[in-house]
């Protein structure tokens, strides 16, 4: 394949080269190139080449699927995380409706609520790309997209695809995150607790087939030591046998349960799912929004919550339960109106204490 029937191959390589100081000049049979210094030891080639575009060329420098070259480029760009940076715009904002809107998608137990103010504010929301591998006596791979509001830690489903017509422009992030090690360790736990609801529905096919495997296989395992036991116990009855015979075959049986244990075991062992996750991608996402106060009645108690209008979705962002920090519209209260999911409301984790 040639740069003339996939456009975005030449898009790649010459993004990767002029990003990295390269000077490029078009060609006849592709382009020429000059590389500094570091660049050239890099994909070891001379500061001066010539690349090929020719799939039939025998050229050493040819940038094709598969040649040595595009192989280097690929690998030294993938050994960072590309970190992109976002801004939303929007024509119009919400500024009215809110209380049917909360009502429409939240289910709130035991309490009644209105809105209390709202205001035009800005808020950032992080996308992490990851990619999974999922190893067992084969193996799976594939990407996951998480996306959580920065400031509340909810995870947001559909935005990705419901921005693009918003998006005023994307910028790579060269400039490092000002942020605390106390935010960096939250991240890290928002993505523990929704990657393995997320890689769940990834890898369901993948785990049933194991399972089944891994049933064909004991119920096989089992079938030949039931058998292996009748034969042997039935040749103890044969006639002639001396006593240190039967003992040692009586020995061999008794053995039979653990071994068939353990061989068991092994089959758990092949079947069983080894997941690896690693970050391939992340995107800040700017964008204007709605902050929207709400002031719950559970009683005579009363409880204010802040929540966030999403533009891009068209829909309030869901509340995050204080038990296991997932983010719900099924909403339930404890007796220190602390917000839960309904599971967590069976016990409330954070009155446990």
């Amino acid at each position: 394949m040639s740069f003339d029937s996939d456009p975005s191959l030449e898009h790649f390589v010459c993004r990767f080269l002029e990003n990295r100081g390269a000077i490029i000049e078009k060609s006849t049979k592709g382009f020429d190139a000059l590389l500094p210094d570091h660049l050239s030891k890099l994909l070891q080639v001379p500061e001066i080449i010539q690349i090929d575009t020719d799939p039939n060329s025998e050229s050493t420098w040819s940038a094709n699927f598969g040649s040595p070259l595009l192989e280097k480029m690929v690998n030294a760009a993938c050994e960072t995380v590309p970190f992109v940076e976002c801004y939303l715009q929007f024509d119009y904002l919400k500024s009215q409706g809110f209380d049917r809107l909360i009502r429409n998608q939240f289910a709130f137990h035991g309490s009644v609520g209105k809105v209390e103010s709202f205001a035009e504010v800005r808020t950032e929301y992080l996308l992490l790309i990851c990619k999974y591998l999922a190893q067992s006596d084969e193996q799976k791979e594939g990407l996951i997209k998480l996306m959580f509001n920065l400031e509340t830690g909810a995870r947001i489903a559909d935005m990705e695809q419901n921005m693009g017509l918003a998006v005023g422009k994307f910028q790579t992030k060269t400039k490092p995150v000002n942020w605390q090690d106390e935010k960096i360790k939250k991240m890290i736990e928002w993505v523990e607790r929704h990657a393995k609801e997320e890689l769940g529905k990834e890898i369901a096919s993948f785990e049933d087939s194991m399972n089944r495997r891994l049933r064909r296989d004991v119920a096989s395992l089992e079938e030949y030591y039931t058998d292996l036991e009748q034969e042997m116990a039935a040749s103890l009855e044969r006639p002639g046998l001396s006593s240190q015979l039967i003992k040692e075959r009586q020995e061999k049986i008794s053995l039979l349960p653990d071994e068939l244990a353990r061989k068991t075991d092994d089959l758990f062992k092949k079947y069983s799912i080894r997941v690896k996750i690693k970050l391939c991608g992340a995107m800040l996402i700017c964008t204007p929004a709605v902050k929207v106060l709400y002031r719950v009645s559970v009683g005579k108690k009363q409880q204010r919550l802040s929540m966030i209008y999403n533009p891009a979705n068209k829909s309030m962002d869901p509340l995050v339960c204080r038990g296991c920090g997932l983010s719900a519209f099924n909403i339930h209260f404890c007796r220190h109106l602390h917000l839960l999911c309904p599971i967590c409301n069976a016990e409330c984790p954070v009155c446990k204490g």
